[in-house]
């Protein structure tokens, strides 16, 4: 290799390191989480021993209430996040949500009245790692069968 030749890789080597260092403190100033260039939110928040769940409840003719078991069927779980979302949406589409949720978890839609979707607020034990439900129980949204 050449002097010369030498000399303009090592140009090419600064700027790139320069301009990939500017490019990781413009994404921190910015706070612009570009992956990979920045990871700033995955390390900036702290995990509490507090959070809320949200579940499917459903109520039987009877007026029994039933839990709706999340199994681990894909079609199941991965719809689960759109539970809060149920509020929002129209009578019919909550009603058919719901149906199709008791349906995917085994449950026949026939023998409920109602679904209800709720928040509970949890904390966690240090030493056991359980999560113990604290303070009252929020109603979401509420679908009548």
């Amino acid at each position: 290799m050449s002097r010369s030749q030498d000399v303009r890789a090592r140009r090419r080597a600064r700027a790139v390191t320069w301009g990939v260092l500017g490019v990781i403190a413009l994404g921190a100033l910015v706070e612009a989480e570009v992956w990979p260039v920045s990871a700033f939110r995955l390390f900036s928040t702290v995990r509490t021993a507090e959070g809320a769940s949200t579940v499917l409840v459903a109520t039987t003719v009877d007026g029994v209430r039933v839990p709706v078991p999340m199994p681990g069927s894909e079609p199941l779980v991965a719809t689960s996040h759109q539970l809060v979302d149920l509020r929002d949406l129209p009578t019919g589409v909550r009603r058919e949500k719901a149906v199709a949720w008791l349906r995917l978890a085994g449950l026949d839609p026939a023998g409920y009245a109602s679904v209800a979707v709720e928040r509970t607020r949890w904390t966690m034990d240090p030493t056991t790692r359980e999560r113990r439900p604290h303070g009252t129980t929020t109603v979401l949204a509420e679908v009548t069968l």
